[in-house]
């Protein structure tokens, strides 16, 4: 185990003095430990020049294992730690802005019908493949299509042009062309927003690339927030924002975003009691979640 941790430490910092300071070891003892631990393989898993240290490709693939075992380790640690023996974890994987403004304000209500059940929430806005992480589910967005993965419908998503800014203090009514005249500021996952909403309003031959890009939702809000541009975004996610009259919608007009939010998880542990709970709770707060926001949340596809 020291051996690993030794090898672990200066595959990821490519430096043996930021390994030995890292695990409060001399420098020759961090050598050392892979030294014994390349003779014990019979591999070479460092390419050594001068005092430059780099991973062979075998080095590269073992530096890979290690690191997500030590990781599945010390998550199974804290695991026992935390709940002592009693309740269990869950590991879920959530769209930043998601998480945060939507469904971690829920989890007191969980937390409240089930006190032992830990869910350890991480953000995550691409896809993956359950088999190669520790996580038990993740809520995301698109295709509730997902390898190797059953899903459970949550709710749709309806976009609203929102202006911050200096933006703001432009007079009304705003109509489609004032609105595409303006720098669009567009969220990279859903590349056909402004198109999709620009048919809705009756629009047709207008450049609707322009503007920038970016990754998360919280990016978008928080340039649109500066009066950067406008941008499409999903209301219930800036309910505080527009309650405290940072933001505003400018145009009645709205567009269904292509795909919806759902859950998803690994198909052989669909029949696990812990997520399970997790997923009745789930379906029922989106369920109320649709109820009280029918244009906010989407309807249920039929």
């Amino acid at each position: 185990m020291s051996a690993l941790m030794a090898f672990d430490a200066a595959a990821r910092h490519a430096s043996i003095t930021r390994a030995a300071d890292e695990l409060a070891l001399t420098e020759s003892a961090v050598s050392r430990q892979i030294s014994q631990l390349e003779d014990q393989l019979g591999v070479q898993l460092f390419h050594r020049v001068k005092k430059r240290l780099s991973l062979t490709r075998a080095g590269t693939a073992y530096a890979r294992d290690v690191a997500g075992a030590l990781e599945r380790l010390e998550k199974d640690t804290f695991d026992v730690m935390s709940n002592q023996g009693e309740g269990g974890t869950l590991e879920i994987a959530v769209l930043p802005t998601v998480g945060s403004q939507w469904l971690i304000p829920r989890m007191t209500d969980f937390y409240e019908r089930h006190p032992k059940l830990t869910v350890n929430i991480s953000a995550r806005s691409s896809r993956f493949l359950f088999s190669e992480t520790h996580f038990d589910g993740a809520l995301g967005f698109g295709a509730a299509t997902w390898a190797g993965a059953d899903s459970d419908f949550l709710f749709e998503e309806e976009l609203a042009v929102v202006a911050g800014g200096r933006l703001m203090d432009a007079p009304s009514p705003w109509d489609a062309e004032k609105v595409l005249a303006q720098r669009l500021l567009h969220l990279v996952t859903r590349p056909a927003a402004w198109a999709s909403w620009a048919a809705a309003a009756g629009v047709s031959g207008i450049n609707l690339l322009k503007g920038p890009r970016f990754e998360q939702q919280a990016m978008v809000i928080g340039a649109v927030s500066a009066g950067q541009g406008l941008a499409l975004l999903p209301p219930f996610l800036i309910e505080e924002q527009l309650a405290r009259g940072d933001l505003r919608i400018v145009s009645d007009v709205t567009t269904r975003s292509e795909g919806s939010y759902y859950f998803a998880f690994p198909e052989e542990k669909a029949g696990e009691p812990q997520l399970r709970l997790f997923r009745d709770w789930l379906q029922e707060q989106a369920l109320r979640f649709r109820e009280e926001r029918p244009a906010g949340g989407g309807r249920e596809p039929a």
